[in-house]
């Protein structure tokens, strides 16, 4: 119950951030972080990750640098 309300709550908030005037790089910014967090919520409670220690958490952390590198290399160019 804990995990749904937490997601309801993340949501909620990423409609709120829709009123703030903020800039297109915060607000995206803001956007992809509150909906990596949703994600690993999910994935960590949902889908029983856990219970699995520690290589599944060692994995995504990895895929999640991996991401990152990626987008910042993408940008550079």
């Amino acid at each position: 119950m804990k995990v749904w309300l937490a997601l309801i709550a993340l949501t909620l908030v990423e409609v709120a951030l829709l009123r703030v005037n903020a800039g297109p790089a915060v607000m995206l910014a803001l956007l992809v972080g509150l909906s990596l967090v949703k994600a690993g919520m999910i994935a960590w409670w949902f889908m029983h990750l856990r219970e699995f220690r520690p290589r599944p958490l060692v994995w995504a952390l990895l895929f999640l640098a991996l991401c990152v590198a990626l987008t910042v290399i993408g940008f550079l160019q």
